[in-house]
């Protein structure tokens, strides 16, 4: 697996939890937005279960 190099832009994010609010389904979001279907079920997921749609403070610094 490859890492990542960068996060979603927290306005992106809000815009993925409101179309997913007004009924839209994954897929949709994703020919929407033209992310990929495992970004956009992460981010559903996070706001589910947080309630937020902002990155947990990480434990280390981040690399360059």
């Amino acid at each position: 697996m490859a890492p990542h190099d960068k996060d979603l832009s927290e306005d992106v994010k809000k815009r993925i939890a409101a179309l997913h609010k007004d009924g839209l389904g994954y897929k949709n979001i994703v020919k929407t937005l033209k992310l990929s279907c495992s970004t956009v079920g992460k981010t559903i997921r996070r706001f589910h279960r947080t309630g937020s749609t902002q990155n947990r403070p990480r434990h280390c610094r981040p690399k360059k």
